[in-house]
């Protein structure tokens, strides 16, 4: 089980809605498609009461960085809460990911982004990547990577609608399940 990868995600989604939102003391609930949850744990599973009992017996998960983690299942959805201190915990020793401060503020600036503005963006890094016009029917315009995964490992999905262009970050693996 893949527990190391499992943390870092918890903490880079917490991370993310802190600096968006804003960071207060409270407990976290995130929850995880089934097969999105397998993937990263690098396990698999045939029902999510299946996945959410190895989850539990796991002993690395009792005692992390951010608590002692709890799980629930809902259908094909599996419920993570984080405590107050595995909140605080990221706030307060996890330091501000560059790329992904900078492109919420670009969302944040500016509700209706042209692809040329992201990727003038994506640019600034002097990094390799990667924009693709998405499939019509995949809900999204354009795909934005780091092929290397640096600055950043995330696939950014970009969808102009309504006069507001929003984007939504997926592991590689979901992104590439997003598109079967």
């Amino acid at each position: 089980m893949n527990v190391d990868n499992f943390l870092e995600n918890i903490i880079e989604q917490i991370k993310e809605a802190q600096l968006k939102l804003g960071y207060v003391k409270e407990v976290i609930r995130l929850y995880f498609p089934k097969d999105s949850l397998c993937s990263l744990l690098d396990v698999s599973c045939g029902s999510g009461e299946e996945l959410v009992e190895k989850l539990r017996q796991e002993k690395r998960l009792s005692d992390t960085v951010l608590g002692s983690l709890q799980f629930s299942c809902h259908g094909d959805r599996i419920g993570v809460c984080i405590s107050l201190e595995g909140a605080a915990y990221v706030h307060d020793c996890v330091p501000d990911p560059l790329f992904l401060k900078g492109m919420i503020r670009l969302f944040q600036e500016a509700h209706c982004l042209s692809i040329e503005e992201i990727c003038g963006y994506f640019e600034s890094f002097q990094e390799p990547f990667v924009c693709e016009k998405m499939k019509p029917g995949t809900d999204f315009d354009y795909v934005l990577y780091f092929p290397e995964h640096k600055p950043d490992s995330w696939y950014y999905c970009i969808r102009t609608e309504m006069g507001h262009t929003i984007y939504h970050r997926f592991t590689e693996a979901d992104y590439r399940a997003l598109l079967v």
